[in-house]
């Protein structure tokens, strides 16, 4: 190991952990609560039985039944098997304090509701401009560099990565599996919340089968990130960097993945991304951009749900470089997922099925600093109800 990789690991451990922050709060929290809630009072009553309740499943629970019952009846017209995916709901209240095993029953009702939505047509384009550009390419053409008549509406572009033409030849199934190991990550993760909003929304479940490609690039992302918290920087690295070459949003963790993983990081997030983009080199970098150009303008005509202000991709920069700082693992997910939203957002670029890419990491930092809460605060209650020794005065 280098000595610039042991002053880094010396670095990251000098950090405050994220459960030592959250029991700060916690401890300031509970006093505050506590200071008017006098032991044996109604109040004080009620906050210990909150504390002992697994308030975290029991919300995702209740947000899993609204939501399932509703994509369930919307759904059931097209098959009465979409019912068995209701099972989970009286199943997932005898589970309730054990959250891996209620997560991986909600992973699997959700992936069960997407398996049999996977004969819907397919009402967005990009996997079938993809397939368009992958024929061309497979036919010795460029496919940079003009737009497509298969496009909605016509004329749209291919302005993926090279990876991008062989992502739609696993169609929507291959998102389906995407979707599948995702939502089992999250279940093992303990991100619930998460899990449900992706799982067990009909507008999710939509996307899933409507011939998007951001779910494999999602999977990467995500998988890629837990590998490097377990400190294997080249494996998750070269998984991020395979994201970006079906997707260049994906580019959008790479500062920041350098300034917490170091130089091996760096190393092979260069070179797995400079062997996935080589091809472009062969077609030419300026039919790329005519690419990217020509897909700007065809999106700009369409009514998309995002900020038209492009001038604030510039607060990206400073960000990057920022992000080059970071030294927990945390920090690094967010200052990543920072640096996507504002490159995606503010223009006419950022459609619904971005999220999936960004949300999944996101939601486990944020639900672990929610579980780290918790725990705090009911350590804080528990010591607060020890009684303190008196020494004997003699």
């Amino acid at each position: 190991m280098s000595t610039f990789d042991l002053t880094h690991e010396r670095t990251v451990a000098r950090v405050p952990p994220l459960a030592s922050m959250s029991r700060r709060v916690a401890e300031w929290l509970i006093a505050l609560l506590l200071g008017t809630a006098r032991p044996g009072s109604p109040g004080r009553r009620g906050l210990d039985h909150l504390l002992s309740l697994p308030v975290a499943s029991i919300v995702a629970y209740v947000a899993f039944t609204l939501m399932m019952l509703r994509t369930v009846d919307s759904l059931a017209h097209r098959s009465p098997l979409y019912l068995l995916a209701l099972l989970a709901i009286p199943a997932g209240w005898f589970l309730l304090r054990r959250p891996i095993a209620l997560g991986l029953l909600l992973a699997v009702s959700s992936i069960w509701v997407r398996m049999l939505y996977l004969g819907a047509p397919e009402t967005c384009d990009q996997m079938i401009v993809s397939r368009a550009a992958l024929s061309v390419a497979l036919g010795g053409g460029n496919p940079y560099g003009f737009g497509y008549a298969e496009s909605v509406p016509p004329g749209a572009p291919f302005p993926y990565g090279p990876l991008g033409l062989l992502t739609p030849v696993l169609g929507p199934a291959g998102e389906t599996l995407a979707f599948a190991a995702v939502a089992m990550i999250l279940a093992w993760q303990r991100a619930l919340f998460t899990l449900v909003f992706f799982g067990a929304s009909l507008q999710w479940v939509e996307l899933g089968a409507c011939g998007m490609n951001d779910m494999i690039p999602a999977l990467l992302v995500v998988g890629g990130l837990l590998l490097v918290e377990r400190r294997r920087h080249v494996a998750g690295s070269v998984l991020v960097a395979l994201s970006a070459g079906i997707k260049p949003y994906s580019f959008a963790w790479f500062p920041a993945l350098i300034g917490y993983g170091g130089v091996t990081t760096a190393i092979a997030l260069i070179v797995t991304a400079g062997l996935a983009w080589l091809p472009v080199l062969v077609w030419g970098p300026m039919s790329y951009l005519d690419s990217v150009k020509g897909a700007w303008v065809v999106q700009h005509r369409q009514d998309q749900n995002t900020i038209d202000m492009p001038i604030l991709r510039v607060l990206a920069l400073p960000l990057a470089a920022l992000s080059l700082l970071v030294r927990s693992w945390e920090g690094m997910v967010l200052i990543g997922a920072a640096i996507f939203v504002l490159m995606m957002a503010t223009d006419y670029w950022m459609s619904l099925g971005y999220w999936m890419v960004v949300l999944p990491p996101v939601g486990i930092v944020l639900e672990r600093a929610l579980r780290a809460f918790g725990a705090s605060l009911r350590e804080a209650a528990a010591e607060d109800r020890v009684p303190v020794a008196v020494p004997a005065v003699s």
